[in-house]
């Protein structure tokens, strides 16, 4: 009678975890890979805001972070125009500062201030839309880097693609088949 018991439980168990099992190679396939058979096109370019300043900041950093997205050549691919990109990446605040922390010092009578750039923008691409970030911060004896904001903004934006890789993937198709 135990010798029964424990086989239908097995049975049991085995029933239910079959299907389960399954699920998984098929969510398994909308997974990104590790390199895509084609890099996505990608169109970056600045908002055009009101505050002059900040326009021509834009301006500015724009051939910045498109370098930083070319140099992702495996996932991404630089495009002429908003119509021929599978992406679109639009670069909408550029910000510095400075924080600096008064315990350091009165403690050890050295600033210990912390300098940043700050980059925002709007990715759009496949139906999904959404801001991403890219920040670089040290200390303000080193000083930041709008190269490395600008690459990590470029990290972001290939997160944003691996994650949003089936959407992504067939926008393409689609375009494709037309």
């Amino acid at each position: 009678m135990i010798r029964n018991r424990s086989a239908r439980t097995r049975t049991l168990v085995l029933a239910l975890l079959l299907p389960t099992l399954g699920n998984l190679s098929v969510a398994g396939q909308d997974r990104a890979p590790r390199r895509p058979p084609e890099p996505f096109r990608v169109f970056v370019y600045p908002s055009h805001p009101s505050d002059t300043a900040l326009k021509a900041k834009l301006e500015e950093v724009v051939p910045i972070v498109r370098e930083r997205v070319e140099r992702r050549r495996h996932w991404f691919q630089l495009a002429d125009s908003a119509e021929s990109a599978d992406l679109t990446l639009r670069l909408v605040n550029y910000r510095t500062g400075q924080h600096w922390n008064p315990l350091f010092d009165a403690v050890y009578g050295d600033q210990q201030g912390r300098e940043f750039h700050f980059l925002d923008a709007v990715v759009q691409g496949g139906g999904v839309r959404t801001r991403l970030s890219g920040l670089d911060e040290r200390p303000v004896r080193t000083g930041p880097s709008i190269r490395n904001a600008a690459g990590h903004l470029a990290e972001e934006l290939e997160r944003f693609t691996k994650e949003n890789y089936a959407a992504l993937s067939e926008l393409r198709a689609r375009d494709a088949a037309r």
